[in-house]
């Protein structure tokens, strides 16, 4: 397959459910200008919303994002969802980013990491597309 010019090639479901992610991982390190990034893991929520919408590829990385023109990078932790609408040949990201080590002292405590995790397990599992014809 190919997307935005680049070609994939899968040996296995596996493989394809990892590529597209990482894909948009990669873009999104390269339009943060990130030093470095770093995917932890890769793995889909189970669909069982009995909805047209498909179900979400989730991603967990890291990535050193320097911010307004510090030299240190802000270490931040990325989740992002990713729905593929394949009838609309688009895909759907959506990323929470939660600031680990930051410069400026702004991070997430521990606690608080809880509750966005959770957020985010929510929002992945329960998106649904009412209007397809959004998606031109």
């Amino acid at each position: 397959m190919t997307q935005s010019g680049v070609s994939f090639s899968y040996n296995n479901h596996r493989d394809f459910l990892i590529a597209y992610p990482r894909f948009h991982f990669e873009s999104l390190a390269h339009d943060n200008s990130a030093r470095s990034a770093e995917v932890q893991s890769v793995g889909a929520i189970p669909d069982d919303k009995q909805d047209s919408t498909l179900p979400a590829i989730v991603l967990r990385g890291n990535q050193m994002v320097p911010k307004f023109n510090q030299t240190t990078p802000d270490k931040v932790q990325i989740l992002m969802a990713l729905f593929r609408i394949e009838s609309k040949r688009i895909d759907l990201v959506v990323t929470f980013n939660i600031p680990l080590e930051a410069v400026d002292g702004g991070v997430v405590n521990s606690r608080d990491m809880g509750k966005v995790e959770a957020d985010f397990d929510t929002f992945s599992r329960s998106l649904r597309i009412v209007d397809f014809g959004l998606f031109a």
